[in-house]
């Protein structure tokens, strides 16, 4: 746990606990064990002090503040515990496609996914018809005696199940502003916002959703949940998405989750001449559906035709915000925190699903690039005409097209590595499936021959061509940390040669 020094309702901060970890460690060992054998979570424990943190806008609407729950240190230590035994014993039974609160698993893994799915049905002339939900508070509405049921169908039983019982009973809150807090209210539904379990029960709570699909595929993060399907026939993909989506809106009812359906949108991802032609409208209950030609999918934005030109826009517009930040201290900052800025609001921009849209058509691409341009002549004060491939090696900075590389190789070790998602690594098939002979990339991936040019210049053809330029030795790194090191050194070391 960080040393932080906000606290709940005890006034006691992990930054204390840490400071006094010595004299503290056997009782609070004492407390957690206690707990576990009487299968009984203590009242103090179950407190949470809600704090209002302001957004924007006008400060006399509620809606402008976000409120923070800040529970006991000691409370979060003893739900850690929990929370490592209950994961390592469900791990295998959760859903595979479920990427949110999971180690080793991403935002950026869950649209790969997607996104590897969708072209190669596009490679093989087919269309995908993708729902994006949106759920209202669903962290909020979790019935208690539902989760309690589905936690006992995992295999959580007798005292462990008790325990849960009293984490859910009895918590209040109570909210504190400027030095004033309100009367304590019991909740009822939910789980704890602010704590370390709340996140794990979410996804065991939905972890049977994709269950009840009878052919859509279906990606979650958390509350955020994609189904799609795909179908050469227009009036077929219309038609089972709707029958899904009719079990779907059931399942939400009987599990006490409201579905929004005003931001619940559609994308149709089609090569075919008929795309744009009036299509069958999707409709729940009484409410239709929007189709949109883009949408930002845990934070990417992806459209309809896969060229990345929304989402490329979106990166050049907070890098010139990032870059304008910059421009305006550079006379007062001396240049290494001039450096922190650079990777703190723009670097982000240019990491972030790169494997994804780093292929984009370079009319896309080479604007973003001028735009990193732009800002290491601005961090070295160079010209504005100055070339800037000198600058990136002074300043230590990585180029976008060395970034892009960098990610891709990344992936793919973590493909050779088995460390990927489960459903990343059925993406390639291992040469040794296609030769049964001993070759020098015996250990690579094979290269599939592919009909278009989306899927030839996505990721998931251009990874395994970059990996076949790396050295033996670096491909052979202990761990991730080691290989983004080296292969960073090489890429640099390439470059500049």
């Amino acid at each position: 746990m960080k040393a932080k020094k906000s606290t709940g309702h005890d006034n006691i901060n992990t930054h204390f606990l840490k400071n006094n970890k010595l004299a503290l460690c056997v009782p609070i060992a004492i407390l957690i064990n206690k707990s576990i054998e009487n299968g009984s979570v203590p009242n103090f424990c179950k407190v949470a002090k809600i704090v209002p943190i302001y957004k924007a806008k006008d400060k006399e609407a509620f809606t402008n503040y976000r409120p923070i729950s800040l529970l006991p240190s000691v409370s979060k230590l003893l739900e850690k515990v929990i929370h490592k035994r209950v994961y390592h014993f469900l791990k295998d039974s959760l859903y595979h496609s479920q990427y949110g609160f999971r180690p080793g698993h991403s935002t950026s893994h869950a649209v790969c996914e997607f996104t590897a799915n969708t072209l190669q049905y596009l490679d093989d002339k087919c269309s995908t018809l993708a729902v994006f939900l949106d759920l209202s508070k669903a962290f909020d509405t979790i019935d208690h005696s539902i989760l309690l049921k589905k936690l006992s169908h995992h295999g959580i039983r007798g005292k462990a199940l008790e325990w849960f019982r009293s984490y859910l009973d009895n918590r209040t809150q109570f909210v504190t502003y400027k030095n004033v807090n309100s009367d304590l209210m019991e909740l009822t539904t939910g789980v704890p916002q602010g704590s370390v379990l709340g996140p794990l029960l979410f996804i065991i709570y939905t972890n049977d959703l994709p269950n009840i699909l009878s052919h859509s595929k279906c990606i979650l993060f958390a509350d955020d949940t994609t189904i799609f399907y795909s179908s050469k026939d227009f009036n077929d993909l219309f038609n089972k998405i709707t029958q899904d989506l009719k079990v779907l809106t059931d399942w939400f009812k009987a599990n006490k989750l409201t579905l929004n359906i005003s931001k619940t949108n559609y994308v149709l991802f089609s090569k075919s001449q008929n795309a744009n032609v009036i299509v069958p409208s999707i409709v729940i209950g009484n409410e239709q559906i929007q189709r949109v030609p883009h949408i930002k999918f845990l934070g990417i934005t992806i459209d309809e035709k896969f060229d990345w030109h929304k989402h490329i826009e979106f990166c050049r517009n907070k890098i010139a915000s990032g870059n304008y930040a910059i421009n305006s201290l550079k006379n007062t900052l001396p240049n290494k925190q001039l450096i922190t800025m650079y990777y703190s609001l723009i670097q982000p921009y240019l990491t972030y699903g790169t494997i994804l849209w780093g292929r984009a058509h370079k009319k896309y691409i080479n604007k973003l690039k001028v735009s990193q341009n732009k800002t290491v002549r601005n961090l070295n004060n160079s010209k504005y005409n100055e070339s800037a491939k000198p600058i990136y090696s002074k300043l230590n900075i990585l180029t976008l097209d060395d970034i892009y590389k960098i990610e891709l190789c990344k992936f793919m070790y973590g493909h050779i590595t088995r460390s990927l998602p489960t459903p990343l690594l059925s993406i390639y098939t291992p040469n040794t499936d296609i030769h049964t002979h001993n070759t020098r990339h015996s250990k690579d991936v094979h290269v599939t021959a592919r009909h278009t040019n989306l899927i030839s210049r996505s990721f998931i053809h251009t990874a395994p061509d970059i990996w076949l330029t790396i050295p033996k030795n670096i491909k052979e790194s202990k761990n991730i940390n080691i290989f983004k090191c080296q292969i960073t050194k090489f890429l640099k070391t390439s470059a500049s040669s």
